[in-house]
C-alpha cells in the first residue's frame, strides 16, 4: 500500500515538495502552537478520535452524539465503515508479521505472509460483529476483497525484500527491515494537547518524516483529506517537527482484482482550519449535553437509525 512507484516520487519530489516549501504553512496553524489560538482546543477534558471529527455522516452530528453520550464508546456508524476498519487492521498485521519474518531470517514471505492474513481476517471479522451488524453477504465479499489485497500486498512485500537484499547482500536483518520498510503502520501518537484522543492511530508515516498515509474504501471525499490534517497537527504537537505532505489510498475491487489509487496532497492551511472548526464544533455540541436533533435526510445506512426512529 505504501511503496510508491517511478511517477508517484516524480509528482512529491518535483512537484509537491517544492510547493511545500515555496508557499509554508501559517505559523498559527502549526501542531506544536497547541497552547495558542486557533490550535488551543475548546476543551482539554473531552478528547476526540480524529475520524469522529472529520467524518460527517449526519447532518446534525447526531451519530457521534450517541456514541459518545449513549453508547459511550467508538463504534463504526455504518458497514462501510467497519469493513474500512477491518481493511485497516490487516494490512497492519501483515507489515508488523513481515518485518518479524524477516528478523527471523524467514526467505520466502510470501505464502506464510497470506496464511497469517487469512488468521487474522477471520479474528478481525468475529470480532467487529460484536459490536455492529454484518450480513453473511457481507462477509463473504469482505473476505474475498481482503483476500485478493493480502495476496497482492504479499507479493510486493517480498518483492521489495528481494530487491533490497539483491543490492546489498551483506545486510543483517535489522538493516534489511528498515530499507524494505521506510515506513511505520499503525503509529501511535497522544492527541490530548489537541482535544484528540490520547491514542491517536495513523495508518502509516513515512519514516524520515513529513508525510502520513491514511487507507480509505470506495470513493474519495473532501473530509479524508481533512481526517489527514487532523494526524498532521496531531504529530506536529508532540514532535515538533512539520508534517506538509498527505497521501489518502484508495483500495477498491474491479473485476476479480484490487485497484490503488493515490491521492497526494499538500496539508494546507485550508485543510488545518477546517479540522479545528470541525474538532471546536464537536466539542461544544458534545459539552452542551443537550441532543441534537433528529436529520431531516438521515442516511438510510447508518446503523444508528433505530435509535433515532425506534
Amino acid at each position: 500500500m505504501y511503496y510508491l512507484d517511478l511517477i508517484e516520487i516524480k509528482r512529491l519530489t518535483r512537484d509537491l515538495l517544492p510547493r511545500a516549501r515555496d508557499h509554508q504553512v501559517d505559523e498559527r496553524l502549526r501542531g506544536w502552537n497547541w497552547f495558542d489560538s486557533p490550535i488551543r482546543p475548546y476543551s482539554s477534558e473531552l478528547l476526540l478520535p480524529v475520524w469522529d471529527i472529520a467524518c460527517s455522516i449526519c447532518p446534525t452530528r447526531r451519530d457521534a452524539w450517541i456514541r459518545h453520550k449513549v453508547l459511550k464508546k467508538s463504534v463504526p456508524t455504518t458497514a462501510h465503515q467497519a469493513k474500512g476498519f477491518i481493511v485497516h487492521k490487516l494490512i497492519s498485521s501483515m507489515f508488523l508479521k513481515a518485518k518479524k519474518l524477516v528478523y527471523l531470517g524467514y526467505g520466502d514471505l510470501r505464502d506464510e505472509l497470506i496464511r497469517s492474513a487469512d488468521e487474522s481476517l477471520k479474528k478481525e471479522i468475529s470480532e467487529m460483529r460484536k459490536n455492529i451488524e454484518l450480513s453473511d453477504k457481507d462477509v463473504n465479499e469482505l473476505t474475498e476483497f481482503c483476500r485478493l489485497i493480502a495476496k497482492w500486498q504479499a507479493t510486493r512485500i517480498e518483492s521489495k525484500v528481494l530487491e533490497i537484499k539483491a543490492k546489498y547482500p551483506f545486510l543483517n536483518e535489522e538493516s534489511l527491515v528498515q530499507l524494505s520498510f521506510p515506513m511505520a503502520t499503525e503509529v501511535v501518537v497522544d492527541g490530548s494537547l489537541l482535544g484528540l484522543s490520547k491514542y491517536l492511530r495513523a495508518d502509516a508515516a513515512w519514516m524520515l518524516g513529513g508525510m502520513i498515509f491514511d487507507i480509505k474504501l470506495g470513493k474519495k471525499e473532501e473530509w479524508h483529506r481533512i481526517q489527514v490534517a487532523g494526524y498532521a497537527l496531531a504529530f506536529e504537537s508532540v514532535f515538533e517537527r512539520p508534517v506538509d505532505i498527505g497521501c489518502t489510498i484508495y483500495v477498491s475491487k474491479v473485476g476479480n482484482s484490487i485497484k490503488i489509487d493515490r491521492d497526494f496532497y499538500i496539508i494546507s492551511d485550508y485543510l488545518r482550519s477546517s479540522f479545528l472548526e470541525k474538532r471546536d464544533e464537536l466539542q461544544m455540541m458534545l459539552l452542551k449535553d443537550s441532543e441534537p436533533d433528529v436529520a431531516d435526510n438521515c442516511p438510510k445506512y447508518c446503523v444508528f437509525r433505530s435509535y433515532c426512529f425506534g
